[in-house]
């Protein structure tokens, strides 16, 4: 039952050690199996995490936006602010009109060289 691994030899998943003792192991050490483990529990925790904070830095900038210039400006701007564009809470399409985007309670419209008809709603 106990024995070492064939002579490539099985290699921890986390750290890529050799691995000795049973032949089912899969870590060289319980740090390596618990950090393997947290790996992947807070994987999709961190993936959200970032999206929320991109989501409200575009937030921000929307808001800076609409208190500063208006309803509009142009998409230069936008990206010189650290706007990314792709991140939105919404994408709507309004028949024989432009795509409309929303971020949270802003709602707007983007064009290739501009926002424009920015507004609360």
């Amino acid at each position: 039952m106990y024995e070492n691994h064939d002579e490539e030899g099985a290699r921890c998943l986390e750290c890529g050690e050799p691995v000795y003792g049973r032949t089912d192991k899969k870590f060289c050490n319980s740090n390596c199996r618990n950090r393997y483990h947290s790996h992947l529990r807070y994987a999709p925790v961190k993936a959200q995490n970032d999206t929320m904070h991109i989501l409200s830095h575009n937030y921000a900038v929307l808001q800076t936006v609409y208190l500063l210039k208006g309803g509009s400006c142009p998409r230069s701007t936008l990206d010189e602010m650290g706007f990314k564009s792709e991140y939105v809470t919404q994408q709507v399409y309004k028949k024989g009109k432009h795509l409309e985007y929303r971020c949270f309670d802003f709602v707007y419209n983007l064009s290739d060289n501009k926002l424009f008809n920015l507004r609360r709603i």
